[in-house]
């Protein structure tokens, strides 16, 4: 299957390559949303999603990516003036790239089945995406904008979730999984090169890069449930051990780093329901930034402005909000219409 998905690719790159040059054009031409001060999120209910930009602080709102089909899980570039994204416009969930106001939408992957996991390269030029293979296991692939040539990450491995590039663009992050779909731990590969690091034993999941590519959080149950672990990663391998950062009995998970680096946000049901800690990269000073226990906190986003948005249902429908570390919280989505998926 992985053979036959990457000549259906190749079928339509000599027809694309010069489509690709004039949208990449087009996209450099797109200024009014070219920085890190808007949130991409998706509007609606799966099967008829859009994609719709905000301020933090919910001063502008507005669609960018409304079509007739399911368009969602946006993420931005790292420049911010492009956003890739899903769509299942041509029958199954695909990779589509537009630029930040919702024009010169192009579909970038032709696999037949249904994509997910977007993570972008941090120049900019690649993406790697999670795709099932004929068996139904997840896959890691990576793609090059400048002529929509598809790669496998590896071959070695049952399967792969989860894939994180990371900040300096020579690793992709990833979680490998046996028969039973058990992780057999978290593994580097490097898409340039032959290179591929094992970097722990355990069934460890979620990897997530710290700002500077030198630490990568991740979730573990290697002590029996789910609890969040760092550790410092050098371009010969991890250096030293895991240390644990959360303590509970609770369920601690979806781990992600603040702008410099020095705390970590994760989401935990210690309370009694899900709701938002951040914790030092070390283990210390715990703080718990809500404290809801009939509302459920998820999908949180730690954005460059130090702020963290995140997805509440408050009456029972999803709605955006962004906290600052002391808990204050303004809403960011407005209306009856469901909002989720947030990127900063």
């Amino acid at each position: 299957m992985a053979n036959n998905r990457l000549m259906l690719q190749s079928k339509c790159n000599l027809f694309c390559c010069l489509a690709v040059l004039a949208l990449l054009v087009a996209l450099g031409g797109c200024g009014w949303l070219d920085e890190d001060k808007y949130v991409a999120y998706s509007v609606g209910e799966p099967g008829s999603r859009d994609i719709a930009v905000a301020r933090a602080e919910g001063t502008f709102r507005e669609v960018q990516i409304d079509h007739q089909a399911d368009d969602y899980a946006p993420v931005w570039s790292p420049s911010h003036d492009r956003i890739a994204y899903l769509s299942d416009r041509d029958g199954n969930a695909e990779v589509y790239i537009s630029s930040a106001d919702g024009s010169s939408a192009m579909r970038i992957t032709n696999t037949g089945v249904d994509e997910s996991q977007i993570t972008w390269a941090p120049e900019g030029d690649r993406i790697a995406f999670m795709s099932p293979d004929s068996d139904g296991r997840p896959r890691v692939f990576w793609i090059w904008l400048k002529d929509l040539f598809l790669n496998q990450l590896v071959f070695e491995s049952h399967s792969e979730i989860d894939p994180a590039w990371s900040p300096q663009g020579k690793w992709i992050a990833f979680a490998a999984l046996n028969d039973q779909g058990i992780s057999e731990g978290i593994f580097l590969r490097n898409p340039d090169g032959v290179n591929r690091l094992q970097l722990s034993l355990d069934p460890d999941r979620n990897p997530v890069w710290s700002p500077d590519g030198k630490k990568l959080a991740f979730v573990s149950t290697r002590d029996g449930d789910q609890e969040i672990y760092v550790l410092r990663v050098s371009e010969q391998g991890p250096e030293g051990q895991a240390i644990r950062v959360t303590r509970d009995p609770a369920s601690d998970f979806a781990p992600d780093w603040s702008p410099d680096g020095k705390r970590i946000a994760f989401i935990s049901e210690r309370a009694g329901s899900r709701d938002i800690f951040t914790v030092s990269d070390n283990g210390e000073d715990l703080q718990a930034l809500t404290r809801s226990p009939e509302i459920e906190e998820e999908e949180i986003v730690w954005g460059p402005d130090g702020r963290i948005i995140f997805l509440s249902k408050p009456g029972g429908k999803a709605k955006l909000f962004v906290t600052d570390l002391d808990g204050n919280q303004n809403p960011v989505s407005a209306g009856d219409v469901s909002a989720t998926q947030p990127d900063w």
